[in-house]
């Protein structure tokens, strides 16, 4: 069952055509990944799916119902969540702190309830911080839940991105290029840790990565853009294999001699 599903998505930024009738799934319980050449769309494509950008034609569906258009908090209180190409952490915050800017939407209190700390307000901020604390623990860094963000190193502030995404309980996972800046041991654990979010927690998980190893290791499924538009979508032994894909990477002469995509 597919539960996000993108429909025939058109996405123009005055006369530049960035998306041209591209459609995909990703199934529920899966890992599935975009990938493709710089420019091809996919982060635009991300945008779409998770309201940050409405589409200029086409439709967004989440189990079922159209989403495209609601803005980007509602997709959160739906089940969706993503990190960001670029980290986006309250630097200044602690691990625990910027964790809990996830569990946000579930919270009921009103300004009543804080001005005068009420009982649902203690209650809420117990189950805020039990909530985070798990999610924090699960990545790796819950011995770090008193230290300030930017006192984090490169590849835990990733895995601090990751934290705020499980703690939102979202059954949908978006990650944009979570490897970048990472080097060889640290994408190894970040490939674990992906796993054991999609296996132990049981989230369904969609990302945009550009190192093809990681990818076809991890991945379930893989959809692939070229210049804004669907190329090609299969197992990674189909993607490896597929001429359009390696042609859309390397051109034909690379083609020629048998190369596959992720050697």
């Amino acid at each position: 069952m597919a539960l996000l599903e993108a429909q025939h998505i058109n996405m123009f930024f005055g006369g530049l055509k960035a998306l041209n009738d591209v459609s995909l799934q990703a199934e529920e319980g899966k890992i599935s990944a975009l990938i493709g050449p710089n420019g091809a769309g996919k982060t635009t494509l991300f945008n779409v799916m998770t309201g940050f950008l409405v589409p200029t034609a086409g439709k967004v569906l989440f189990r079922g119902e159209e989403v495209q258009g609601l803005p980007a908090y509602k997709y959160v209180e739906k089940g969706l969540s993503r990190t960001f190409q670029n980290i986006r952490l309250l630097q200044e915050m602690t691990v625990l702190e910027n964790v809990q800017l996830g569990c946000h939407h579930n919270m009921k209190q009103n300004l009543f309830d804080e001005l005068f700390i009420s009982p649902r307000c203690r209650r809420e901020e117990n189950e805020s911080r039990e909530s985070s604390m798990e999610a924090l623990e699960f990545v790796g860094l819950g011995d770090l839940a008193g230290e300030k963000a930017k006192n984090l190193p490169y590849g835990h502030q990733r895995k601090l991105e990751i934290a705020r995404t499980l703690a939102t309980g979202a059954e949908m996972l978006l990650f944009d290029e979570p490897c970048a800046g990472m080097n060889t041991a640290e994408k190894a654990q970040l490939s674990e840790l992906i796993l054991d979010i999609n296996k132990k927690l049981k989230k369904t998980v969609m990302l945009i990565e550009h190192d093809m190893r990681f990818v076809m290791k991890l991945s379930d499924t893989i959809t692939v853009l070229a210049q804004g538009e669907w190329l090609a979508a299969g197992s990674p032994e189909e993607i490896q294999a597929n001429p359009k894909v390696i042609e859309a990477y390397l051109g034909t002469k690379r083609k020629a001699v048998g190369y596959h995509v992720g050697d």
